[in-house]
């Protein structure tokens, strides 16, 4: 077992995404040392986050059983600093509003854009 890998809980139901995601990290070379454990629920979230584990919480911001918010707020509840990035698609004006409520690290729009994964890379350095 590799102790030096970093996992990251990723919670997205599109497995477009992940493999997106994936392949961004494999392209600016983050693969090596990073482990993605994906949920594709907000009950399955909830069930395997573990905050000795994962270094940070992607969440995408629609689930099929309910909004990413509820895993951040799931989060929150105990642990007040982790780090969370909200993900969407398209970011509006009341999804940054309710994001407020859960002190998320980022918000990002999905992009798997070199930029995109610097600003994670800034996070699970």
């Amino acid at each position: 077992m590799n102790y030096n890998r970093r996992h990251i809980l990723y919670v997205e139901d599109d497995a477009g995404d992940v493999e997106l995601l994936s392949m961004s990290l494999e392209r600016y070379n983050l693969n090596s040392t990073v482990t993605i454990e994906v949920a594709d629920t907000v009950s399955m979230a909830k069930e395997i986050f573990n905050p000795s584990k994962h270094i940070v919480a992607l969440i995408d911001w629609n689930l099929p059983d309910g909004e990413g918010i509820d895993v951040a707020n799931y989060i929150r509840k105990t642990h007040s600093t982790f780090p969370i990035v909200l993900l969407s698609s398209t970011i509006t004006d009341d999804n940054l509003v309710k994001a407020k409520t859960v002190n998320p690290t980022l918000c990002l729009e999905k992009d798997y854009s070199k930029e995109f994964i610097e600003k994670l890379h800034l996070i699970v350095k």
